[in-house]
């Protein structure tokens, strides 16, 4: 990959692009396999190739199992609601795929899988006293206080009030591993997923090379020499 980002800045640049050492490449190189990921799992829930594209990033998690966490951290949350409890998921979650709770009915004894479904705020403020629509025994209502570049992954479940949540159980599509020449190669082995990341690192090279900014302080670095 490193190769093929480097053939194709030069036949933009016909080699005059200045050089660039392995750090600079792999900074380049991992910010753009973020962007291609973040695309791909948009679709991932309608399309089978990207699926099967990005399986080795899927994983589980649960409550029971202390992959999920009860948390009071409330630094970034600015309101919760009633009946709501915050969860910590894992930090390496970057989409969603499946998630349901299983509500304790007695000490030890769970239900069958509930519904969660995710909703907005606005979602929220218009719902929540809707007898149709509101969180009863056969669903609860997620909602996220945190983005995927955070450190947390902080969610809130609300339930009718009435419910205990036992288990929460999640699959999920992990974050890519960072890539690092020489040691650690791109773990999606799909061709089409690597063409991207290369594709979206020229841009990003090309785009830094083409700033104003850029040039001057390259020129200046070069009239130091």
């Amino acid at each position: 990959m490193k190769f093929a980002v480097l053939l194709g800045i030069d036949s933009i640049f016909e080699n005059t692009a200045p050089g660039y050492n392995n750090l600079q490449i792999q900074t380049f190189l991992n910010k753009a396999q973020r962007r291609v990921f973040k695309e791909k799992k948009k679709v991932y829930d309608r399309d089978e190739t990207v699926k099967r594209m990005l399986a080795p990033l899927n994983k589980r998690g649960s409550l029971l199992e202390g992959d999920i966490t009860l948390t009071t951290d409330v630094t970034l949350i600015p309101y919760v609601h009633p009946n709501g409890t915050l969860y910590s998921l894992p930090d390496d979650v970057g989409f969603l795929t499946e998630e349901y709770v299983k509500l304790l009915t007695a000490p030890a004894v769970y239900s069958d899988p509930v519904l969660v479904f995710p909703i907005t705020y606005d979602y929220y403020s218009k719902n929540y006293n809707s007898r149709y629509k509101k969180p009863y025994e056969g669903l609860i209502w997620r909602m996220d206080y945190s983005v995927e570049d955070d450190d947390h992954y902080v969610v809130e479940l609300i339930t009718d009030g009435t419910d205990t949540i036992g288990d929460y159980i999640i699959s999920y599509l992990r974050f890519p591993v960072d890539m690092v020449i020489g040691s650690v190669d791109c773990e999606i082995l799909d061709d089409n997923f690597q063409d991207e990341i290369v594709s979206e690192t020229i841009k990003m090279i090309v785009a830094a090379l083409n700033d104003e900014g850029y040039q001057v302080a390259m020129n200046e670095k070069t009239s130091d020499l």
